[in-house]
């Protein structure tokens, strides 16, 4: 959950998908990003060496929440849409992740990886989904620049943008209470994610916790 205000429209979105994937039996974690502090990148350029750490991990949560994104098996981004791109608070833990990006130019340097695909080029790695709300109800690229910014992002860690859903007209909380079916959406996009979550369980053999 993206948002600086809980309980906004983005959150709703979120709580429909989650409540739909926990009725299907798969364990959900919901992070609000407004309650785990995040700094901004300062540009030092500390991370482009060795060991490729961030100075500033000891002084927030920006490392915790690499650690819950690396733990799912499927991630879903929440996010508003302010000024045709993502709140600061999101912008300011995406800034954080050029410490996995400065291991990535690393391995090219040294000649490892030549030619292979970021990972989210690939069948393997994590899918992430977005859903997206804006207040705004018009505008051919209203969605465009969140949605590269979260594509890049997520590369280096392994991961890939699956899938997306961009809702307009979204400002307020009483504009999703009147467009009911955005809410059944989130559910059935979240009953799609646990199904198929527990087939991959069931193929691997392993049991729902």
């Amino acid at each position: 959950m993206c948002s600086p205000h809980a309980d906004g429209v983005s959150d709703r979105l979120a709580h429909c998908f989650a409540d739909a994937l926990a009725h299907t039996g798969c364990p959900v974690c919901r992070v609000p990003l407004r309650a785990h502090p995040v700094l901004p990148c300062t540009g030092c350029g500390t991370c482009s060496r060795p060991p490729h750490a961030c100075v500033l991990a000891p002084r927030d949560e920006a490392e915790w929440l690499f650690a819950r994104f690396a733990e799912a098996p499927l991630v879903l981004m929440a996010s508003p849409i302010f000024f045709y791109a993502l709140p600061a608070g999101l912008k300011a833990w995406i800034d954080r992740g050029q410490r996995f990006w400065a291991v990535h130019a690393a391995r090219l340097r040294a000649g490892e990886g030549d030619g292979r695909p970021f990972p989210h080029r690939t069948a393997a790695a994590k899918p992430v989904l977005a859903a997206l709300a804006a207040g705004r109800p018009r505008g051919e690229e209203l969605f465009s620049g969140a949605l590269r910014t979260l594509t890049w992002f997520l590369a280096p860690l392994g991961a890939r943008l699956a899938e997306n859903r961009g809702f307009r007209g979204l400002d307020r909380r009483e504009d999703l209470d009147a467009r009911p079916e955005v809410a059944e959406d989130m559910r059935d996009w979240g009953r799609c994610g646990g199904e198929r979550l527990c087939a991959g369980r069931e193929e691997r053999g392993e049991e729902a916790s």
